[in-house]
């Protein structure tokens, strides 16, 4: 329910153009969008370099970092993959170029995008 008197926090990261969901379709994300994805135990950071592709850093040493793809995400233990998607309680699947190895992590618990590009007005609409 909504109070007359709370703030509209979904009006507000519509007009900063920053968006903070349980879904997230790639294919909606431009080179110079930043994505913040959160595990329980890491932040993934991606500057976005096109649709699927970015240059990765993390919160953590022992974690891939640099040129990746991203490839969507894995339902549970499964490997049964949502290509090009991101959602809240998968598992987050990118390659690293650097060695072409394949990379999944534990259940996501935030997803954020910050839209630098200047293509589309607003938030990405959830698959």
């Amino acid at each position: 329910m909504h109070r007359p008197d709370a703030p509209d926090v979904v009006a507000f990261l519509h007009a900063a153009g920053k968006w903070i969901g349980d879904e997230l379709e790639l294919g909606r994300l431009a080179a110079g969008d930043r994505l913040l994805v959160r595990t329980q135990n890491t932040r993934y950071l991606f500057l976005m370099t096109g649709a699927h592709t970015a240059r990765l850093t993390t919160d953590r040493a022992d974690r891939p970092s640099g040129d990746v793809q991203i490839q969507g995400c894995v339902f549970g233990q499964s490997r049964m993959i949502k290509p090009g998607h991101l959602f809240c309680g998968g598992g987050l699947e990118l390659l690293l170029t650097a060695d072409s190895k394949t990379y999944t992590t534990t259940p996501i618990e935030a997803i954020e995008l910050l839209r630098i590009s200047a293509q589309g007005s607003g938030p990405p609409t959830p698959a």
